[in-house]
């Protein structure tokens, strides 16, 4: 039983709310203002959750969110739909979930869950090694490597999978998004369902609703038979939408709807259809900035970011590269009827001096080139390709020795500050300009990162000039 405060000025609604939560088993409190509303909390600093309407009679309910904000309770923001950006501006005030009037009692439940869910992960310690070696072993043994990097994404997603909280996993190209979404999938209570992937950027934007929703016989031109869209297939089941920044802002927001209300209406039908489905959003770019810019729908962003699972690139483990490159010498031999078994010193030196834009799926391809095309049973330099020994050569090569004090002196602060720049820049080009991954190469908050591009100037356009 959870202790529930619910701030909402129309007595009508708030007694409904109030009823259908009773009803549950949870503990009520009510309030009909912010003033009323904080004195609940410091009669009650217990308190679970706060279900609060953004428009109050004495301000606005981000003040409910910044009272609440030291304490563990979970926020819930209600908002009607002319008022959606308060209910945005209260998220970024720290709230966890918002409902856009008017909403039903489900997806009331299912909001709740949701932050329940996602507060709980938070204060649960983490898993012994021996628990978490086993747990790996049993729903994700085809993910190789042992960085500690990867034993915390192996950990978060051990402690999420059994739950229905939203899943956003980032990452760059190659890094294993879909895995990693499959292996939460495993090891859910939804493993009998079905595990539904759809790259959003891998259909045209006419047939994208369509295949997200399904269609009615006769909808379009060409309809010819009615269609199950992704949602109806992964009906008790997990659907990865991976690409999620590739999709269209106006399919944003009936995507939106269907996460808060669980339910989708086929293309060309009237009537709408209950569908129980978890979905994970995965995505190679950084949403953050594009929600920024407008490029997508910063509603929906809050809404499927409720856990963030952040893959390391391949450069950010390059001791796994040796675990990575045996298992995929035995894949390839056994696949392609090679009797290859090893690989010389010098070449795996040079696949580890690569830098691997690509990530794990450009050194799985790279590996199953050189045992296809190796004259004996060892795999040599000469059989690590020109281009990869070229570059592993010329970083193994460059960047040696300590820098030399010019005899006339210098400014340090301006040397340091140069060195800092050059090395900014380069974890964002390395990255493709995403702040989220270039932060996480430099060991930094993605928010001090930015602060520290705002300070210095440096943007793309400005590099690139």
């Amino acid at each position: 039983m959870s202790k529930i405060l619910i701030v909402e000025d129309e007595e009508t609604l708030r007694r409904s709310l109030a009823r259908h939560l009773r009803r549950r088993g949870e503990e009520i409190l009510e309030a009909g203002t912010c003033q009323e509303a904080r004195e609940v909390l410091e009669r009650e600093p217990d308190v679970d959750v706060v279900l609060t309407d953004v428009m109050l009679p004495d301000g606005q309910g981000f003040t409910v969110v910044d009272h609440v904000h030291a304490s563990r309770a979970a926020v819930i923001v209600m908002t009607g739909q002319a008022v959606l950006d308060h209910a945005i501006t209260a998220l970024r005030h720290g709230a966890d979930d918002f409902l856009t009037k008017p909403f039903s009692l489900e997806a009331l439940d299912h909001s709740l869950e949701r932050v329940q869910s996602a507060r709980s992960l938070g204060m649960a310690p983490p898993a012994s090694e021996t628990d978490l070696a086993a747990w790996r072993t049993e729903h994700c043994p085809e993910i190789i490597g042992e960085d500690a990097t990867l034993m915390r994404v192996f950990d978060i997603v051990r402690r999420v999978a059994d739950t229905d909280c939203s899943v956003l996993i980032t990452g760059e190209t190659g890094t294993g998004k879909e895995l990693i979404a499959q292996a939460i999938h495993r090891a859910s209570g939804r493993r009998k369902g079905a595990f539904v992937p759809m790259n959003c950027a891998a259909i045209p934007e006419n047939l994208m609703e369509s295949e997200l929703f399904g269609h009615a016989k006769g909808a379009f031109t060409g309809a010819t038979n009615a269609h199950k869209g992704r949602f109806q297939v992964a009906d008790g089941g997990t659907l990865l939408l991976d690409e999620i920044g590739e999709m269209d802002l106006s399919l944003q927001a009936k995507l939106l709807r269907v996460l808060q209300e669980g339910e989708i209406r086929p293309v060309g039908e009237s009537k709408s259809h209950k569908v129980d489905v978890r979905v994970v959003a995965a995505t190679h770019r950084d949403v953050e900035e594009m929600a920024e810019t407008g490029r997508f729908r910063e509603d929906l962003l809050y809404r499927l970011d409720v856990i963030r699972i952040e893959l390391p690139s391949l450069r950010q483990r390059p001791g796994d590269i040796p675990h990575l490159v045996g298992h995929f010498i035995s894949e390839a031999a056994r696949r392609r009827n090679r009797n290859i078994t090893r690989i010389e010193d010098a070449a795996l030196a040079a696949l580890q001096g690569f830098d691997w834009p690509g990530n794990v799926r450009q050194l799985r391809h790279t590996v199953e080139r050189m045992v296809v095309l190796a004259q004996g049973e060892t795999l040599t330099l000469d059989d690590v390709p020109a281009r990869i020994r070229e570059a592993s050569g010329a970083a193994a090569g460059g960047g040696g020795g300590s820098p030399i004090l010019p005899e006339a002196g210098l400014d340090l602060r301006d040397a340091v500050e140069q060195f800092e720049n050059a090395l900014i820049v380069q974890a964002l080009e390395r990255t493709g300009w995403n702040k989220n991954q270039a932060a996480s190469i430099l060991q930094m908050n993605r928010t001090t990162l930015v602060e520290k591009l705002k300070k210095k100037g440096i943007s793309k356009s400005h590099v690139a000039a």
